[in-house]
C-alpha cells in the first residue's frame, strides 16, 4: 500500500534530518533532502491517485484533510530545506508530519461519500483554501519553537553549543511574518467559500456554528498577528507565542469538532 511507503520515507527523512540538527554534516544534510524530495514526490503520488479513485480531491473526511495539510506544509519545506540557513527547520517538521501520516494511514483511504450536485465545488474550493490556510499556519508554528529555542539559547549564552547553528532570528521572523501573511489570506479566501457553499445548500448556521466559530478563531490569530505587525512593528517573539497559541487553538478545535460533529466536513449536513 503506497501510503505505508509514504509513511516509511517520512521516518527516514525524519530521522536523517534530526541526524543532522546534531551532526551538521554536509553529507547527512544532502542525503536528507533527497529523502525528503522522495517523501513529498510519494505523498503527492499516493493523492493523485486518491483523487483518481474517489474521482474528486479528497478533502472529505478529516483523515483526507489532514493529509492535504501534511502534504501543503511539506511542499512549503520542500523550499526551505534547500537554503543553508533554514535546512534544519526539517528537523522540527518531520516528527509531527510522520506522526499525523501514522495517525491517519489507516483510514485516509476509506470513501466518506462524494458530492454530485454542483455546489461541491463551493465546497472544494473552501476546503483546499482553509487547508492552505492552515499549513502555512504549521509552517509558522514550527519556525515559531525554533525561534523561541534559538532565542532562549542565545539569553543563555550558550553560542556555542551544537543548536547554536539554528537558522539566524532575523530569518525566522521573516519565514513567521510570510508564512502568517500567506495563512491570513488563504483562511479569508477560505471563510468567503464557505459562505458561499453554506449559502447555496440552504443550511441554517446553527448546524455548522462549532466549525464557523473554529475557523473565526484561526483566522483571528493570523489577523490579530499581521495588524500587530503592521500597527505596533510587533516582531520575534511576542509573534512567535501568538502563533503557538493560535497553532494550539486549531489542533483543538479540529479535534473537538470532529469528535462531537464527525460530518463537519460537509457529508451528512445536506439536507
Amino acid at each position: 500500500m503506497l501510503i505505508s511507503v509514504v509513511v516509511a520515507l517520512y521516518s527516514m527523512t525524519c530521522i536523517g534530518f534530526i541526524g543532522y540538527l546534531f551532526t551538521r554534516n554536509k553529507r547527512v544534510a544532502i542525503g536528507g533532502r533527497i529523502l525528503f524530495i522522495l517523501s513529498v514526490t510519494a505523498h503527492l503520488i499516493f493523492t493523485i491517485g486518491l483523487s483518481l479513485k474517489m474521482q474528486q480531491i479528497p478533502v472529505s473526511s478529516p483523515p483526507q484533510a489532514m493529509n492535504m495539510m501534511v502534504l501543503f506544509a511539506s511542499v512549503v519545506f520542500t523550499f526551505l530545506i534547500w537554503k543553508r540557513l533554514t535546512t534544519v527547520l526539517a528537523a522540527f517538521f518531520l516528527p509531527i508530519a510522520t506522526f499525523a501520516l501514522v495517525l491517519i494511514a489507516p483510514s485516509v483511504s476509506l470513501d466518506p461519500g462524494i458530492f454530485v450536485e454542483s455546489f461541491r465545488y463551493w465546497h472544494l474550493l473552501h476546503t483546499l483554501s482553509v487547508i492552505a490556510g492552515e499549513a502555512f499556519l504549521v509552517v509558522a508554528f514550527i519556525t515559531s519553537v525554533v525561534y523561541l529555542i534559538h532565542e532562549r539559547i542565545i539569553k543563555k549564552g550558550a553560542i556555542h553549543s551544537m543548536v547554536s547553528s539554528l537558522p539566524p532570528l532575523a530569518v525566522l521572523d521573516k519565514i513567521l511574518y510570510t508564512c502568517l501573511s500567506s495563512g491570513f489570506i488563504a483562511i479569508t479566501i477560505g471563510m468567503i467559500l464557505g459562505a458561499l457553499w453554506t449559502s447555496s445548500l440552504d443550511l441554517e448556521y446553527a448546524h455548522i456554528a462549532p466549525k464557523i466559530l473554529s475557523g473565526i478563531l484561526t483566522w483571528f490569530v493570523f489577523a490579530f498577528s499581521v495588524h500587530q505587525r503592521f500597527a505596533i512593528r510587533w516582531r520575534g517573539r511576542r509573534t512567535a507565542i501568538i502563533t503557538i497559541i493560535g497553532f494550539s487553538v486549531m489542533i483543538i478545535g479540529f479535534i473537538a469538532i470532529n469528535l462531537a460533529y464527525p460530518h463537519a466536513h460537509g457529508i451528512g449536513l445536506i439536507p
